[in-house]
């Protein structure tokens, strides 16, 4: 996702790697757009083939993917919150590397469960020589156990419980300290580790509605791209069969053919909100405990963004007639 399907760079903020969106809703580099055969003053997907109209600034006048930007920025900055530091980064590809910890040169690929370290294989092997530490337990970074996330504020206890207080939501994690003694004392709580697990069904369902809901604004687009396909079919006949007597005609086939390119550049921006949103679930899926109790409000508040554009896609819906045979004579 967060790599061009043409040349494979990693997109960037700026520059030749920006991604901008085509109307068909895939998203290339601003590089490899400019590379793209013309065909007139369009370029042609090379994905699915769908045709892009080009205005007067060319590849520059396509609008960049603003919600994948994000995303990236997102990404490139790194999480921040109560979970502390993490020995995590982000690499070329967008995914997210462990570094070795006894050489931060190298990436890690197993964890030792005894010696609670990241390792490379070289530095594995290394560091693991001796018979006694050769029995040591090493399985791969998929396979690692949670680690359990300390608390910042009494540092020798563990997260165990959350608040439930509606004041409490931007800070909800708390040790036993805290629950007992601390700012959460005699607040309405629950446990992490059933509430983490309910926060992930909720995203469960919400990625399987965004993936429902993607598959609608895929179909109208293409309708869309059809439609638009055909009022240019028409514009040929205008040019060749009909005079300067009928201009109003020829003004409703442009308004037409205006209007529906409009609808199809909110449709290609719409479908690649909601793939963001769905590509941030499934992100958020993969998170510890701690994490996912921290990404509710900010799961819920995209929630709300995927009702209100659920609405919006009906509302524009309802505004186009999804028909081919588009009512527009031109009469001689």
């Amino acid at each position: 996702v967060l790599e061009c399907g043409v040349c494979e760079d990693v997109f960037s903020l700026q520059g030749d790697k920006v991604p901008r969106l085509l109307l068909c809703g895939h998203t290339v580099c601003h590089d490899c757009l400019t590379r793209l055969p013309l065909h007139g003053r369009a370029v042609r997907c090379p994905f699915d083939r769908q045709v892009t109209e080009l205005g007067d600034s060319g590849v520059w006048g396509l609008k960049k993917n603003f919600a994948l930007l994000e995303l990236l920025e997102r990404l490139q900055n790194g999480p921040a919150g109560q979970c502390g530091t993490t020995e995590e980064a982000i690499g070329l590809s967008g995914e997210s590397i462990t570094r070795c910890d006894e050489d931060e040169a190298h990436v890690a690929s197993v964890y030792c469960t005894v010696c609670a370290t990241h390792l490379c294989a070289d530095c594995s092997q290394l560091t693991h020589s001796t018979k006694t530490l050769a029995k040591h337990r090493r399985v791969p970074l998929a396979d690692k156990p949670h680690e359990k996330t300390m608390c910042s504020q009494h540092q020798v206890h563990a997260i165990e419980f959350v608040c439930l207080e509606e004041g409490c939501q931007a800070s909800p994690l708390m040790c036993c300290v805290c629950k007992e003694y601390g700012k959460h004392q005699g607040h309405k709580h629950s446990v992490l580790e059933p509430e983490a697990n309910q926060i992930r069904a909720s995203i469960l369902d919400m990625a399987h509605c965004i993936r429902t809901f993607t598959e609608e604004i895929s179909e109208y687009s293409r309708k869309l791209v059809g439609i638009v396909q055909h009022i240019e079919g028409g514009e040929q006949i205008v040019e060749d069969g009909v005079g300067m007597a009928h201009t109003e005609h020829v003004c409703l086939f442009f308004y037409l053919l205006h209007m529906h390119r409009i609808f199809q550049e909110d449709m290609t921006i719409l479908l690649s909100q909601v793939s963001t949103a769905c590509l941030h679930c499934e992100k958020t899926l993969q998170q510890d405990d701690c994490r996912v109790v921290l990404a509710k409000q900010e799961i819920t508040r995209l929630l709300e963004t995927l009702q209100k554009q659920q609405q919006q896609f009906t509302e524009l819906a309802d505004h186009v007639q999804l028909d081919a045979s588009i009512p527009v004579t031109f009469t001689k």
